[in-house]
């Protein structure tokens, strides 16, 4: 029976399997079933992992509903760390997503994703945050993502004032990533309602990096950006030169597992 692993990138966490050891299984239906906390392993998502070379492995990402979508970043990080783990690669190494190429370089205390993204805040917009207009931002970055500067993350029943603006029609078909955004005391805070997820996940690679985008188009003067997740962990995002952009944090294994017969 095919092995997964589990890891937990800033808390975000997801089921891990080689792509060659699913087949032709369908691995959408597989995280349905695997992903739900009651019921499943409990995570995010579920990642498979295919070689391609010796410095080069295919990733896919699935949804806990069973939807795949092009990318994620702390997927991407425990996808990059696993690969290393299991010595298909090197430390540093390409990654390849839907969304393009991305260099991973594992470190002592975490993992580095370079990115070339096609990343571009499509427009500004008002939303209704618990009973309050604020002014954000709708963020495309293959996946996309709807950035709202509130005074506080600590929104009341944050589930419930989230999930009609992940739907709102005028974000597109399949809507969006929403993500609360607050600065306090000097740290910058990010707290996210995911879709696919249909909740709140503990952090978001990708919608961290979306936050960075629309803050700098907003004018913000920073090269780097540090945000502090619902898990209490810092994900650093830094651009880099000729349009690139860099997104750091850690990556941990969990523990290994076995699939039971019922879910394949």
């Amino acid at each position: 029976m095919p092995l997964f692993s589990k890891y937990s990138g800033a808390g975000n966490d997801f089921v891990i399997v080689r792509g060659e050891e699913l087949g032709l299984r369908d691995a959408g239906a597989l995280a349905a079933k695997l992903c739900p906390r009651a019921t499943g392993v409990g995570v995010d998502g579920l990642i498979t992992v295919r070689s391609l070379s010796e410095e080069l492995v295919r990733l896919r990402f699935f949804n806990r509903d069973g939807s795949e979508f092009s990318t994620c970043g702390n997927g991407s990080r425990c996808a990059a760390r696993y690969a290393v783990d299991r010595g298909l690669v090197p430390e540093e190494h390409i990654l390849v997503t839907d969304d393009g190429e991305i260099l991973a370089r594992a470190l002592e205390d975490g993992v580095a994703l370079e990115y070339a993204l096609d990343a571009r805040v499509e427009r500004e917009l008002r939303a209704d945050v618990g009973g309050y207009e604020r002014d954000g931002w709708l963020v495309r970055m293959g996946t996309a993502h709807l950035v709202l500067p509130v005074p506080s993350v600590e929104v009341e029943d944050f589930d419930a004032v989230c999930r009609p603006l992940r739907w709102r029609e005028d974000l597109g078909d399949g809507g969006a990533n929403v993500h609360l955004v607050a600065r306090e005391d000097g740290d910058t805070f990010v707290r996210t309602f995911e879709r696919g997820v249909e909740g709140e996940t503990r952090a978001c690679g990708s919608g961290c990096m979306a936050v960075a985008f629309a803050l700098r188009n907003a004018g913000e003067a920073a090269g780097r950006f540090e945000f502090v997740t619902r898990s209490g962990v810092v994900l650093s995002v830094e651009f880099l030169e000729a349009g690139r952009i860099r997104l750091k944090g850690p990556a941990a294994f969990i523990f290994d597992g076995v699939f039971p017969e019922a879910m394949l």
